[in-house]
């Protein structure tokens, strides 16, 4: 029977490259099996236990380590292995479109209307941000804590979340978007930071999610509108 799972933790290795723990919840996963993981496809290069030893074979409630993906996949997506490389590929193609057309859609969506609410309401403040992490896990906690940063003056937006090296695509958007990026534990590729001092875009790195969370928190207050306190003298 053709192994199928779902991704419980992933990651971007920097010895291995992408990486996930994959939970096999039916039948045997073998080295070398041809698989689609969200709107990618590849091959199994390598599969690690726990203990981080080569293995050959997962069979179902194994949780595994899988190697050979083409970029880093979330963390709830399935894993399904094909017999068939074609049928892979393209069930991949179509996913990838779909998910380029949902992102267009969205960016377009944010920036766009996010200008026309600031000038029909004149008073909400808009702060975009891009995340970029190492590990998935860590990206939506991130994620989740900056959002609940947001009341009624300022409005925190997650444009985009993602796992990986901070690219030109990450710096391009967020100068379109007017987007500070947040990056947890990853760097940028070198055109990635020409490209972000020519575009003026802010890069703040971090080690640490509370660090992030408390310099992203002192970047609200002063953006907050002043309270007005009156004293009868």
């Amino acid at each position: 029977v053709p192994a199928k799972g779902i991704v419980l933790e992933s990651k971007l290795d920097k010895g291995q490259g992408a990486k996930a723990t994959i939970l096999i919840q039916q039948g045997t996963l073998n080295k070398s099996d041809i698989f689609v993981c969200g709107s990618q496809y590849s091959k199994v290069r390598e599969m690690l236990n726990e203990r981080e030893m080569k293995i050959n074979k997962a069979l179902p409630s194994d949780p595994v380590q899988i190697l050979g993906f083409e970029k880093v996949p979330k963390a709830g997506d399935l894993f399904t292995v094909f017999t068939d490389e074609r049928e892979a590929k393209k069930i991949a193609l179509q996913r990838s479109q779909l998910e380029r057309e949902a992102n267009f859609q969205r960016h377009q969506k944010l920036t766009l209307d996010q200008v026309g609410k600031n000038i029909k309401s004149g008073t909400v403040k808009d702060l975009n941000v891009i995340i970029k992490g190492d590990v998935d896990g860590s990206i939506e906690a991130l994620s989740d804590a900056l959002m609940n940063l947001s009341n009624d003056e300022v409005n925190i937006k997650i444009i985009l979340k993602s796992a990986g090296m901070i690219s030109q695509n990450d710096i391009s958007l967020a100068s379109a978007s007017n987007a500070i990026i947040v990056a947890f534990n990853v760097s940028s590729t070198v055109n990635a930071r020409k490209l972000a001092k020519s575009l003026g875009v802010d890069i703040r790195y971090y080690s640490i999610i509370y660090e992030a969370i408390d310099e992203v928190k002192l970047a609200l207050e002063g953006l907050l509108d002043p309270d007005i306190i009156e004293n009868s003298i």
